[in-house]
């Protein structure tokens, strides 16, 4: 079975690396969605378009546990007052079957609906974590490595922001423990700890059978 999961990640690698085509919507918890519109998806490209005053909040939290691992996706609005959470993770063999081949890559999902007090608690989080402030310009998000991003509309004003391990804003986060505890799909958090090098993937990643990236932050959004 393991066997059967490479052949299928090989091909779906081979198929074309992950996209910077613009993001308008759709089930990033799809591994073919993903693999077309990740970046712009991250840097909230779809939120940037519709932020204008009169909009309502949205707010667009991925905290990328390993890119190859573990990446979680927890989005919500002052509308709905709903919290989406999405887990993707290596690839559950479990879920392979012969009506879905890409099963085992399909997000695991929750949704959790808020009261007003929880709601304006974990917004005020947001905001005490930085999330609405100057992005950190330059900084660089290897996707084999632990680090979190935010894209958010506030007030009618698109914001993107990221921290990444190890740092001292990282370990300082607030928001994160909140969503971690909303979080309802049973999935246990891969926590931010050192990356050992993998010299089996690091030999794949050089045949073209597995995809690394490096992101960077720029003054608005993400550098493609």
């Amino acid at each position: 079975m393991r066997k059967t999961l490479t052949i299928i990640a090989a091909a779906m690698t081979l198929a074309g690396t992950l996209s910077a085509c613009a993001y308008r919507g759709g089930d990033i918890g799809d591994p073919v969605v993903r693999k077309f519109y990740w970046y712009s998806f991250l840097a909230g490209d779809d939120i940037d378009e519709h932020c204008t005053a009169g909009m309502p909040d949205r707010f667009r939290m991925v905290y990328n546990g390993v890119y190859s691992e573990q990446v979680r996706i927890y989005q919500l609005d002052s509308l709905q007052k709903v919290l989406s959470v999405k887990v993707v993770g290596s690839g559950n063999a479990g879920k392979l079957s012969s009506d879905d081949l890409l099963g085992p890559w399909r997000a695991e999902e929750s949704k959790i609906a808020l009261d007003q007090e929880t709601y304006d608690r974990l917004v005020a989080s947001f905001k005490g974590d930085g999330m609405f402030g100057p992005p950190p310009v330059g900084l660089r998000l290897p996707s084999q490595s632990f680090y979190w991003t935010a894209a958010s509309c506030l007030n009618g004003s698109y914001h993107f922001t990221a921290w990444k391990h190890p740092s001292d804003s990282f370990d300082r986060l607030v928001f994160s423990s909140n969503l971690f505890a909303l979080d309802t799909t049973a999935i246990p958090v891969k926590a931010a700890g050192p990356v050992p090098f993998d010299p089996q993937r690091a030999d794949s990643a050089r045949r073209g059978e597995v995809t690394d990236f490096t992101l960077e932050v720029g003054p608005r959004g993400l550098r493609r």
